[in-house]
């Protein structure tokens, strides 16, 4: 079995989060002299006078910085008529399936993916979808994460799309750009010109039914078949969450 990370990195990379995290990094001889101070000991105490090496992160948004899963409670208060649940309130089942790649690579900056989109790029695979198939979209914006073009111009899921893959028994799913919606200048352009309806109808589409999706993957081309291997995105376990960290892989048997 071979394993592909579908991971981008923790990093401060400004071209990759409207609020990207600060990553400070501290060695072991700068440990030692800090933990030395805290533990009331000297620096010279510690084996080669080196203690262990950490870093700090930090950002405005925290559990939605880097690959990470969207939990129903980030979509709205309530699901079909409950209260939504946290991301720590979601089960590990469901992080762990058979995944299908579907390739929109040929969509335009800033537009809409249509369910349209999603139906011929199953006929080009030959793939019918199954209840719980983890659907990945392929938009090739993960090769812009060090570019302007990355927050401003990738295309994102249409609300229509969103409830389709749910409707096929789909309750997770995911993207190669920084969010599952068009872009936030494209949303607002429209909601300027009077549609309010553009702003994250595919987010909002979770107010109605439920599920969940995971933002900022990556290297989706890498892996060799479109369906027929495992895939699996466990969260961390954000008590009350909106979100967690996952580290995506896929597992080509």
């Amino acid at each position: 079995m071979r394993f592909y990370d579908l991971s981008v990195y923790w990093e401060s990379n400004p071209f990759a989060e409207p609020w990207p995290p600060k990553v400070v990094f501290s060695d072991s001889a700068e440990e030692a002299v800090k933990l030395a101070d805290k533990l009331d000991i000297n620096p010279d105490d510690f084996q080669d006078g080196l203690a262990l090496a950490v870093e700090s992160v930090s950002a405005e948004v925290f559990t939605h910085i880097g690959t990470h899963c969207d939990a129903p409670i980030h979509f709205g208060p309530m699901t079909e008529g409950k209260p939504s649940r946290t991301i720590d309130e979601l089960p590990l089942e469901d992080f762990y399936g058979d995944g299908v790649i579907l390739d929109v690579r040929h969509k335009e900056p800033r537009s809409g993916i249509t369910l349209e989109d999603l139906q011929k790029a199953l006929q080009d695979i030959e793939y019918t979808l199954k209840p719980g198939d983890i659907v990945l979209i392929m938009t090739g914006f993960d090769k812009h994460i060090y570019s302007e073009k990355y927050l401003s111009d990738q295309p994102g899921m249409t609300g229509n799309a969103t409830e389709w893959l749910i409707d096929q028994g789909v309750k997770l799913m995911g993207i190669d750009t920084y969010t599952f919606d068009r872009p936030f200048g494209a949303m607002v352009a429209d909601v300027k010109a009077g549609n309010k309806s553009a702003l994250f109808p595919a987010h909002f589409i979770g107010r109605k039914k439920e599920y969940y999706h995971i933002e900022k993957l990556a290297n989706l081309d890498k892996v060799p078949v479109k369906h027929g291997f495992k895939f699996c995105a466990f969260p961390i376990k954000v008590k009350g969450g909106t979100a967690g960290s996952v580290r995506a892989v896929a597992m080509v048997d």
